[in-house]
């Protein structure tokens, strides 16, 4: 386990090659220097993922990501690449999953060129809509997950949204914390940010040279966790849209 105090401490010391922590390089500054690598990692890497349950009010389409009572934590960067899962629980308790080619993602363009008054609803309350496709949506300091058509429940039903994000991992205080809530398969990539907070704290000393030798050191990490990232064996070609699953049963003409 590598914690905090080992990052701003001995394994800084090492890369800066002093210890010093009260002149130029305060205790404050080195903490400081860790934590924005961690989270500039996180940021390029996408490697620290949350999921977040959004409850579903029938008649509204859209919610804002970055209001606390949608994205809990507070800590939403942006979606990832895995896709927002929509759930129906009806009446009976069935539940209907919607994702992937049922639930598509598509931006406003799309949905003005090709669905033309998608922004009108005028679904009655009573009765049950799912969606066929989500949307991201900016509104000055909002930033609106939506739904189109507007998903209605119905009377004694429900919904909820499971959405995947990108997340701001949180700025570590206690030396014996460690970086991304503790996700071990990560340890191996705790040295990227002290290879940033060096990066930074080199500029203290104006030292170009070696906070840009720092960097490289750190964006070696990055590439090395997305080469770990790749899929494995050969890629293969597949159909924008599972054309199976739409199929007709055409009838035997011998009968």
């Amino acid at each position: 386990m590598t914690q905090f105090s080992t990052l701003y401490g001995a394994r800084l010391d090492e890369e800066l090659g002093t210890d010093d922590n009260s002149v130029l390089f305060t205790t404050a500054r080195r903490k400081a220097a860790i934590n924005k690598g961690i989270t500039e990692f996180a940021e390029l890497t996408e490697c620290f993922v949350k999921q977040s349950t959004v409850t579903i009010t029938g008649g509204f389409g859209e919610y804002d990501l970055n209001q606390s009572s949608v994205i809990v934590g507070g800590d939403f960067v942006r979606l990832s690449k895995q896709q927002v899962e929509f759930r129906y629980l009806d009446a009976s308790s069935n539940e209907t999953v919607l994702t992937g080619d049922d639930l598509p993602r598509r931006d406003i363009d799309w949905l003005n060129r090709y669905e033309p008054g998608w922004q009108q609803s005028t679904v009655a309350s009573s009765i049950s809509q799912l969606p066929t496709s989500y949307y991201e949506r900016m509104d000055g300091g909002a930033r609106y997950l939506g739904f189109t058509p507007v998903p209605s429940t119905g009377s004694s039903a429900s919904a909820k949204a499971i959405v995947p994000y990108v997340a701001r991992p949180a700025v570590l205080t206690s030396d014996t914390s460690e970086p991304y809530a503790g996700r071990f398969d990560l340890r191996d990539y705790h040295q990227a940010a002290v290879h940033y907070g060096a990066h930074q704290l080199e500029k203290l000393r104006r030292d170009t040279d070696a906070s840009d030798r720092q960097l490289q050191k750190f964006l070696g990490y990055v590439a090395r966790y997305a080469q770990s990232m790749r899929r494995k064996g050969g890629n293969s070609l597949t159909q924008a849209r599972n054309y199976f699953k739409t199929r007709t049963k055409v009838s035997d003409p011998r009968t």
